[in-house]
């Protein structure tokens, strides 16, 4: 499967819209958007993943990396990752370096507040 990306500007953050999976042949498309999001005057990159299928260790590399590459300058955070692809950020250790929030978090909370 392809991997397609919306980029959408808000006054305080970038959001970033993955669908798709993220593998060694769609991460160079991960790689362009993450650069043209740090061309938007927002310092808070917010990359939606409800839609993610999947991703690579590879995907997680691009990730880490990005995410010391633009310390001090943007803050980055995953929403809505589903749980398939949460565990194995979790299980990386990446979740040590960028906020994520589930999609199982965002049901609790919807539940709490109902």
């Amino acid at each position: 499967m392809e991997l397609t990306i919306n980029l959408e500007s808000y006054q305080n953050y970038t959001l970033m819209i993955l669908d798709g999976d993220i593998n060694t042949s769609t991460i160079q498309i991960l790689e362009n958007a993450l650069g043209n999001a740090t061309r938007i005057n927002n310092s808070h990159i917010v990359i939606d993943c409800s839609l993610l299928k999947s991703i690579s260790s590879d995907g997680l590399k691009l990730l880490l990396h990005c995410q010391v590459q633009l310390a001090g300058h943007f803050y980055l955070s995953l929403y809505n990752v589903p749980n398939s692809v949460a565990s194995l950020m979790e299980l990386s250790g990446i979740t040590y370096f960028i906020q994520m929030n589930t999609q199982e978090q965002n049901q609790q909370k919807q539940s709490a507040s109902a």
